[in-house]
């Protein structure tokens, strides 16, 4: 196991999304708390680990999509 890190893990861009004022208030609540205590709140993580499985599940429905589309169009050219 290393204990060295690179400076930069991974390469990142940017990216803005738009929240519910209530949210955005909830989140910004949340940091201070959080940073308060000693601690943080890493709303970027969250997100980025939340897409990642979206993303997943997305791609696995597309698929689904395709295979069900492709049966559906054997079914019709077979009538």
């Amino acid at each position: 196991m290393s204990i060295l890190k690179p400076k930069a893990p991974a390469k990142t861009a940017a990216m803005s999304l738009r929240l519910p004022a209530e949210l955005h208030q909830q989140l910004q609540a949340l940091q201070a708390d959080a940073d308060r205590a000693g601690f943080i709140f890493d709303a970027s993580d969250v997100c980025v680990k939340a897409l990642a499985a979206a993303v997943k599940t997305a791609r696995a429905e597309l698929a689904g999509a395709g295979a069900e589309r492709a049966a559906h169009d054997r079914q019709q050219a077979a009538s």
